[in-house]
């Protein structure tokens, strides 16, 4: 969920529209909170990216 907010919100863009504190209010959950869900949800995505074999 936070990694989908994140996207979708612009947290990514060059230019970020949102910030990590404004996200994790929206959510409900401290700043802290967010960026270890955030941590956890883009470890698991980069395990898949390079655990199916996708030479470098």
């Amino acid at each position: 969920m936070a990694l989908r907010k994140a996207y979708v919100s612009g947290y990514f863009d060059p230019q970020r529209r949102a910030s990590g504190s404004e996200l994790a209010a929206s959510m409900g959950i401290s700043r802290a909170t967010f960026h270890q869900h955030l941590r956890a949800a883009q470890r698991k995505l980069l395990g898949e990216f390079f655990d199916r074999g996708i030479p470098d």
